[in-house]
């Protein structure tokens, strides 16, 4: 392969693209808020619960989605969460007659689309690198700062000139044209084309019997087996509260802006630095990682995120609060991506898409807690501040989950594991 790309930065960068995609729709759902609110009638509790609730569908989903694309083709699962997410935000554009009709259409299609795509996409990259894993990672990953960014600003221009309805179809259209063509570039592992991780020399190829050479074989343990273990439940547990803040802040960063007399177009642009922070983050902290270790980095990142809920407590102008979007969205960035990375240097790759499909529920449980009750709250105290104090201390008790998680004895993963993952696992479970 000397003097050719290696096939796993192909698989990055489709799934980079499909996660600027699938999150570029799924996120622009804050600049739609005041048009939703406004159309429905309704308060911001209601109006935010379709997030959340999409979020909590989407990311259920994972646990099956990651199972389904471990046993056939990780493009065919992709590819019909495509469909149905363009279906979703089509049918969530005509359906506007009652808010129950939307929060159905919009909550079941756009939730098992986003669901069928993010695991299965994250999950092939992690099965094509070892020892650049948390870099791959975090440029695959970095795909869902760019659509937080693109799209809500999208949103927010095409709403100057059309509709939020039309706004809706148009977003439906691109995300059927360029998630089908993306969707046809993901691989599901190195070992289908006969190829190692990071494009290391294979030791041999796949036999007449279709057999592999073990040293090229997935290795890692089972789904059921990580589940009993208690690193897998302090990790979820970390993964959980370390996700509140973030879609407290994704939710409700622009009606907050907006009570403080910010513009409209400036409210969705923090939602947008928010991404921009988020791009950073993942293109430049997953190389940190695979430097100093994986886990080292997410306990000092979660813990920038506590130490930001504070400061976007005391921001009162649009400067301030860009500061914190900014800031925040790289902190954030950062653990998104060395998420994936931690659970497949603890579990392995041979299950990782059932095993990371389980943990991101616990991200479905934070997008519940963090846009439905940031919403409630606002509505008893008609304030934000027991929001993002409440964000605070869940990415404080995160830390605390990761260092206990850590602590935990390992399932099984380096039995009959393969030199890169035993290596690679030794260096990120200190």
């Amino acid at each position: 392969m000397k003097g050719q790309v290696f096939p796993g930065w192909y698989v990055v960068c489709a799934a980079h693209l499909l996660l600027a995609l699938i999150f570029g729709a799924a996120y622009s759902f804050g600049a739609f808020f005041s048009h939703i609110q406004a159309n429905f009638d309704a308060g911001r509790f209601s109006v935010a619960s379709v997030f959340s609730l999409t979020a909590f569908i989407y990311y259920t989903v994972g646990v099956f989605s990651g199972s389904l694309a471990d046993r056939i083709s990780t493009r065919r699962v992709v590819s019909a969460g495509i469909v149905l997410l363009a279906l979703g935000f089509f049918v969530s554009s005509v359906a506007t007659g009652s808010l129950r009709l939307f929060l159905v259409s919009f909550c079941s299609l756009v939730g098992l689309g986003v669901g069928l795509v993010y695991v299965p996409s994250v999950t092939a990259v992690q099965r094509w690198f070892v020892r650049k894993r948390s870099k791959a990672s975090g440029i695959a990953l970095a795909g869902t700062g760019l659509g937080t960014f693109a799209g809500p600003t999208l949103a927010g221009l095409l709403m100057q000139h059309v509709s939020w309805e039309a706004t809706m179809r148009i977003f439906a259209a691109a995300i059927a044209v360029v998630g089908i063509a993306a969707a046809m570039l993901i691989r599901g592992s190195p070992q289908a084309l006969g190829l190692l991780p990071d494009g290391d020399r294979q030791p041999g190829t796949v036999s007449a019997a279709g057999t592999m050479p073990r040293s090229m074989q997935q290795t890692g343990v089972r789904l059921a087996e990580a589940i009993r273990s208690g690193r897998f439940w302090w990790y979820f547990g970390a993964i959980l509260l370390g996700s509140v803040g973030l879609f407290l802040a994704l939710v409700h960063i622009n009606p907050y802006a907006r009570q403080l007399g910010i513009s409209a177009t400036q409210a969705n642009l923090l939602i947008g630095l928010i991404g921009v922070g988020n791009v950073a983050g993942r293109l430049f902290l997953g190389s940190i990682g695979d430097r100093i270790g994986a886990k080292r980095l997410l306990v000092c990142l979660t813990l920038a995120l506590a130490v930001l809920n504070g400061f976007w407590l005391g921001a009162h102008g649009f400067a301030s609060l860009a500061v914190f979007a900014v800031l925040f969205g790289v902190a954030n960035g950062g653990c998104i991506s060395l998420y994936p990375s931690v659970a497949a240097s603890w579990f392995g790759t041979a299950n990782l898409g059932a095993i990371l499909g389980a943990l991101y529920i616990s991200v479905g449980i934070a997008a519940i807690a963090g846009g439905s009750l940031g919403g409630l709250l606002f509505d008893v105290y008609q304030s934000y501040a027991a929001s993002i104090m409440l964000g605070a201390v869940c990415a404080l008790l995160s830390v605390a989950f990761i260092v206990i998680a850590g602590r935990q004895t390992a399932p099984v993963i380096g039995r009959g594991a393969s030199i890169q993952e035993r290596a690679h696992t030794g260096r990120y479970t200190e």
